[in-house]
């Protein structure tokens, strides 16, 4: 079954999925959530190549043509009079809609041993059937 998501929540499964890496889970839901990994890096190697490209254009860069960050290096510095093209360019990315085969995952299929955080069962959602 093919579900549409965002890019943003792509990026939120990669982000807060990881408990899933170790779980013990049926055989079944461990090949769904297997299919579903690897079709979420394919989407986000994309989303890293454009988000690169977003860099490459926007950021600000030195004489040595390598990008600006904030004085505490957590910000790329964006080009004079550009944050609002760049942050619209970013939002653009993010709201990209994806088509995703969930191979029918469903909640039943993790089991009810299964323990995750509000946050971690969020990032799930979007790919339940």
């Amino acid at each position: 079954m093919i579900v549409q998501v965002r890019m943003d929540q792509i990026i939120d499964f990669r982000n807060n999925t990881n408990f899933l890496r170790n779980a013990q889970l049926p055989l079944k839901a461990a090949y769904k959530i297997n299919k579903l990994r690897k079709a979420i890096d394919n989407e986000f190697n994309f989303y890293s190549e454009k988000f690169q490209e977003l860099v490459d254009t926007y950021a600000q860069k030195d004489d040595n043509g390598n990008v600006v960050f904030s004085d505490d290096g957590s910000q790329i510095i964006i080009k004079d009079g550009m944050i609002e093209e760049c942050n619209n360019a970013i939002q653009e990315l993010h709201n990209l809609t994806i088509d995703i085969d969930n191979m029918n995952l469903s909640i039943e299929d993790l089991g009810e041993d299964l323990e995750c955080t509000p946050d971690e069962l969020d990032a799930l959602m979007p790919f339940f059937s």
